[in-house]
């Protein structure tokens, strides 16, 4: 069976679900399940594990915000029919809603996955004339995209039962798969980039993602502040941003005078990210919104502890001695200048977070549930037995 996604980008900076997407993809593959990706833009993908001939790159034209795109109609009708299913990702862009209808055209089934995309926060607390514009076109366009679908994807409990609060959503079969994480890799003893050498005294609390209002950076770095820690532990904030946002909390951290203390460092990957993994102290994710948090298993996978917001969802699939701390200033003040600087506590966490996640989010295991899922979904779509 061969499966295509569609994704509005194939740049790993952007964010979004692309490298799990990938991942995933890479571990489904066998004689019975391929995937392919078609995206749009340049293609940046640090350590790439499909095959090139695997993913396919249109370019974009304007308006490029939408993700409009001139090749994307004769693409489809020189290569759609060949596949036996489609997954779109995301929201409100333009290739949801040509493929969706080159799809309906020809009878063939395209599952949904929105990515956190269809809740309230995403909807409603962006600024006020995002909101006005998705719940326009959610009327116009989106709704019937969701409606043609053969399944609509989540990646959590709580990120279905959300989306069903934002809009009231058409009558469509759903279904939960996580993400995955692969193996731990072997220790690195050091990193390409000599700006990220560990000193053996160096304690180290490491945010390493997309540099996005939605991470809540600027909320970290106010409370890392407060907290007084001195020149005994420094924040590394590692990741890409857009550069107003960028420059943005660089000059929180002049105005609140702690230079010495936090460092910004731009997109790591590969070697480098693991070797950050594998040396910080605690990784921390004070998000406003993540229908997963990819990024916490990976920190696990590599021996980092993790101290996360209550609003990145994969939270609830923890123990219960995980960091999971609601979204107030006071609470990730008293975990920075108390718990964090505990080394005792910090290896428990470790070895407690390690231990449930083992085998639980393998990739192996995620990747043989996804392809299960989608094989069910798009042969009972064939054989016209899902109602």
């Amino acid at each position: 069976m061969r499966i295509l996604h569609v994704l509005p980008s194939l740049d790993q900076s952007y964010g979004g679900p692309l490298r799990a997407v990938l991942d995933l993809s890479a571990h489904s593959e066998s004689s019975a399940f391929q995937s392919e990706i078609l995206g749009f833009g340049t293609a940046n993908i640090p350590d790439n594990p499909l095959p090139l001939e695997l993913i396919h790159s249109l370019r974009l034209a304007f308006p490029r915000g939408y993700c409009y795109s001139p090749e994307l109609s004769g693409w489809l009708r020189d290569h759609l029919s060949s596949y036996d299913g489609v997954i779109l990702h995301g929201m409100w862009l333009y290739p949801n809603r040509a493929v969706s209808q080159a799809c309906r055209a020809i009878g063939k089934p395209y599952a949904y996955f929105p990515h956190g995309m269809l809740e309230p926060w995403s909807v409603f607390q962006q600024g006020h004339l995002k909101a006005i514009k998705k719940l326009l076109y959610w009327q116009l366009c989106e709704r019937k995209i969701v409606e043609g679908a053969a399944v609509v994807v989540f990646t959590t409990q709580r990120e279905l039962h959300l989306a069903s609060e934002t809009f009231a959503l058409p009558t469509v079969p759903s279904c939960v798969v996580p993400y995955g994480v692969a193996a731990a890799r072997d220790p690195v003893d050091r990193p390409s980039n000599a700006s990220l050498l560990f000193r053996a005294e160096d304690n180290v609390a490491l945010f390493l993602g997309r540099l996005h209002p939605k991470k809540n950076l600027s909320f970290l770095i106010r409370a890392w502040a407060e907290a007084q820690l001195g020149s005994a532990w420094r924040l590394m904030i590692a990741g890409p941003g857009e550069e107003r946002y960028v420059s943005q909390l660089q000059q929180l951290v002049r105005d609140l005078k702690i230079e010495r203390q936090v460092s910004f460092v731009s997109m790591v990957t590969g070697a480098d990210k693991t070797y950050l993994l594998q040396n910080a102290k605690w990784f921390l994710l004070p998000s406003q919104q993540e229908n997963f948090g990819n990024a916490v298993l990976e920190a696990i996978q590599q021996g980092c502890p993790v101290a996360i917001s209550d609003q990145v969802y994969l939270s609830e699939l923890l123990h219960d001695a995980t960091e999971v701390l609601p979204l107030k200033h006071e609470a990730w003040v008293d975990f920075i200048r108390n718990r964090m600087t505990d080394e005792s506590r910090r290896a428990r966490i470790m070895d407690l977070d390690r231990t449930h996640m083992r085998g639980r989010f393998d990739i192996a295991n995620v990747s043989k549930q996804w392809a299960d899922n989608l094989l069910e979904i798009f042969s009972s779509v064939r054989q016209g037995a899902l109602v």
